[in-house]
């Protein structure tokens, strides 16, 4: 049996779901895979005392909005898309309501986000998504 680095298969995920995103418009692939590495990226920089990338976000929304936010429930909405499509527990969970292409461009961005963070390695995949998510202005998305 061998020993893998959690964080390197994160990054394989990634890489996959950038491809799957970009190159095959496979966009539930895309959004199981970037949710995944997300995960992982996420924990360790929690585990290593930092921040992910939702709590960031929601902690500068905290000193913007004058009204206390429902932390759990952002997070959960967040995770939402992904989560539908990996999880059947009762005959009503058969179908998904999402936006395949959005919801997995957003998990995408929030895993390249958090993977910046952690100063993994730029690959051609990488900049392939920043540059698309540069464009997406002109691009429509």
């Amino acid at each position: 049996m061998e020993k893998f680095d959690k964080l390197d298969i994160a990054d394989e995920m990634l890489e996959s779901a950038i491809e799957s995103y970009l190159d095959n418009q496979k966009y539930f692939s895309a959004l199981h895979l970037a949710g995944a590495a997300q995960e992982i990226y996420g924990k360790w920089l929690r585990i290593n005392g930092g921040q992910d990338f939702s709590t960031m976000m929601l902690d500068h929304a905290g000193k913007i909005f004058e009204e206390p936010l429902d932390r759990k429930s952002i997070k959960k909405e967040d995770k939402r898309p992904k989560n539908s499509i990996k999880h059947m527990d009762s005959k009503s969970d058969r179908f998904a309501h999402l936006n395949p292409q959005l919801d997995s461009f957003m998990a995408i961005s929030e895993a390249v986000t958090e993977y910046l963070i952690l100063q993994r390695p730029e690959t051609d995949n990488i900049k392939r998504f920043k540059s698309y998510f540069i464009s997406t202005k002109d691009n429509g998305l």
